[in-house]
C-alpha cells in the first residue's frame, strides 16, 4: 500500500478541501494519506523522517502560501522525496520546480499516478462530473478545528464547510476563479444525499457552503436539496434574486457574505469588472433585512487607478448599506 503526506500553509482556515477530496478518493484506491499543517520547520522534517511516505503532496491557493511553501518543498526534495505539488495557484501559474511533479489538473487522477506512474494523468485533466466524485475525508482534519468563525454567532459554534461546484460563471477581473480552467461553473447536484450523511456523522451546527458562488440560481440544483433544512452560510451575489434568497432562507440561511468591492458603480464595474449594480445591492440588502438574515458585505481600497475620492464614496457608501462590513487592503493607490 503506497502512503502520501499532504501538506499546506493555512491562509485563513485550517482546513483545504481539495485536500480532503484527494484524501477520500485515494483512500478508494488503497492508498494511506496523512496530513500536516507547514507552521514551522521542525515538526515537518520530524514527520517526513518518521513517516515513511512514498510521496509528499503540497497544495498552493495563492502566491503567498505558495512562497512560503518553498523552503519545505526544497526541503523534501533534498530529502530524496518524491513530491508532487498543485493546487488553485499552481493550475494558473504552472511552475517549474526541479524535483517536482506538478499538477496542472484537478487532480481527481492521482491514485492513477501513485500506483501505475501514469505521468499525463496529472497534466490538465478536469473532472467535468463533480457527482462522480465521493465526499471529502474531513477524518483527515480531526482534532483540527474548523476556524472560519462567523462574527454574528456563538463563539462555541461548530463549523462544517461543503462544496457544490468549481468555477464561478462571474468573470470579476480581480478575482482568482476568473483565471481558472475550465472557465464555466461545475455542479454537483446531489445535495440534499451529501448534506444527509455529513450532517449526521460530523453534527456541525452551522454548514458553511465554500462554492466561489454556490449555483443557488440552478434549478436541479435546488430540487436536489430535499428535504433537507439546516442552517448554514454562504456566499451569494448582492443582485441574487428575491426568490433565490427566500429560498436559501427557508433552506437554512443564517448569514451570507458578499462582495461589494467599491462605493462608485462605474468603478467597480468598469475597472473591476464587478457586474453588480447599486439598485440591486440594496434591493437585495432590504430583502435580507426584512428576513432578519446578518450579512457581510467586502470592500477593496487601494486598487488600480482609484483615487481618494473614490475611497470617500466606498466609505459612504459601507456606512449607509450597513451590516457587518470587511475592507481588503491593496497596495497601489493613485491620487487623484
Amino acid at each position: 500500500m503506497k502512503k502520501i503526506l499532504f501538506c499546506f500553509v493555512p491562509l485563513f482556515v485550517d482546513w483545504n478541501h481539495g485536500i480532503a477530496l484527494l484524501s477520500a478518493i485515494l483512500k478508494g484506491h488503497d492508498t494511506e494519506t496523512d496530513l500536516i499543517l507547514l507552521d514551522n520547520m521542525p515538526d515537518f522534517l520530524e514527520k517526513v523522517d518518521s513517516g515513511h511516505y512514498d510521496y509528499i503532496g503540497f497544495s498552493c491557493t495563492t502566491v503567498h502560501d505558495y512562497t512560503q511553501a518553498l523552503p519545505y518543498i526544497a526541503e523534501a526534495v533534498n530529502k530524496g522525496q518524491k513530491v508532487l505539488l498543485g493546487g488553485v495557484y499552481i493550475q494558473r501559474m504552472k511552475p517549474k520546480l526541479k524535483g517536482v511533479k506538478v499538477c496542472t489538473g484537478d487532480g481527481e487522477l492521482l491514485p492513477m499516478f501513485i500506483n501505475y506512474g501514469t505521468e499525463d494523468v496529472l497534466d490538465g485533466f478536469i473532472c467535468e462530473n463533480l457527482d462522480n466524485l465521493p465526499l471529502p475525508d474531513y477524518d483527515l482534519f480531526t482534532g483540527i478545528p474548523y476556524n472560519r468563525e462567523v462574527s454574528w454567532l456563538a463563539p462555541e459554534t461548530t463549523y462544517l464547510p461543503y462544496y457544490s461546484s468549481r468555477g464561478c460563471p462571474f468573470r470579476c477581473k480581480f478575482c482568482e476563479v476568473h483565471f481558472q480552467n475550465p472557465p464555466y461553473q461545475r455542479i454537483r447536484r446531489k445535495v440534499g444525499e451529501d448534506l444527509s450523511f455529513l450532517l449526521q456523522k460530523y453534527e456541525p451546527d452551522v454548514l458553511v457552503l465554500g462554492d466561489a458562488l454556490p449555483p443557488y440560481y440552478d434549478e436541479k440544483w435546488r430540487e436536489s436539496w430535499g428535504n433537507v433544512h439546516h442552517p448554514f452560510v454562504t456566499y451569494l451575489r448582492a443582485d441574487a434574486k428575491e426568490s433565490e434568497l427566500r429560498w436559501l432562507k427557508d433552506h437554512g440561511l443564517v448569514g451570507c457574505f458578499f462582495g461589494v468591492e467599491s462605493g462608485n458603480e462605474v468603478y467597480r464595474n468598469q475597472v473591476l469588472g464587478k457586474s453588480l449594480h447599486d439598485k440591486d445591492i440594496l434591493r437585495t440588502v432590504a430583502v435580507l433585512n426584512e428576513m432578519g438574515v446578518p450579512f457581510m458585505a467586502a470592500y477593496m481600497r487601494g486598487t488600480p487607478d482609484e483615487t481618494w475620492e473614490l475611497q470617500g464614496e466606498t466609505a459612504k457608501f459601507m456606512e449607509d448599506l450597513g451590516g457587518n462590513p470587511i475592507v481588503y487592503n491593496y497596495e497601489s493607490l493613485a491620487v487623484g
